[in-house]
């Protein structure tokens, strides 16, 4: 079924807890709360990273990446399926028992792969540069940010002439540390 394009929210609400959102038309979204027991971030790029990287729907073969994000008492499970054409399932469920199978469908849809991925990057984009590395690391209190992996997607999405380039605002904490950086 086919939706209008996804919109991405994440941010610290406080030390090591992540709050998330996926959003798809009126009706359709998840919101997540994410302790630092997982990688939420790191997980969730590096299964767009890989379904790029390795197309193997391109040789006939099902090119699925299964991500799961835990959080307090509850996991969800996402499902990310990439077809001929860039086109792409996503399917996210909650199961409340650990050890069950049993998970409640939070969102089911299809779009194409830049039209999920570039509402992600963009929101990681701004969080990050209003964040900066370091305080991401003090804030999030385990995983680095997933830089690489970031920088990996937002190039795909330049090269697929789906991200403007913009000159860097002065007030972005991210400029700064790479201007120390090049120092």
């Amino acid at each position: 079924m086919r939706f209008q394009a996804p919109t991405f929210t994440y941010s610290i609400a406080e030390p090591g807890v992540a709050n998330a959102s996926l959003t798809v038309g009126n009706d359709m979204f998840a919101d997540f709360v994410l302790p630092n027991v997982c990688n939420p971030l790191g997980d969730l790029l590096t299964g767009f990273v890989e379904m790029i990287t390795c197309p193997k729907h391109l040789w006939g073969e099902d090119n699925v990446v299964r991500i799961v994000w835990y959080g307090e008492d509850e996991q969800y499970n996402w499902e990310l399926e990439m077809f001929e054409e860039n086109s792409i399932s996503v399917k996210v469920s909650q199961v409340n028992d650990f050890f069950g199978d049993e998970g409640v469908e939070l969102l089911s849809f299809e779009c194409q792969l830049d039209e999920l991925l570039l509402p992600i990057i963009q929101s990681l984009d701004t969080f990050i540069k209003q964040t900066g590395l370091l305080n991401y690391q003090q804030q999030w209190q385990k995983d680095e940010f997933p830089l690489t992996l970031f920088l990996f997607l937002k190039k795909h999405l330049i090269d697929n002439g789906r991200w403007n380039r913009r000159e860097a605002q002065r007030k972005e904490i991210l400029n700064d540390e790479i201007l120390m950086l090049l120092a």
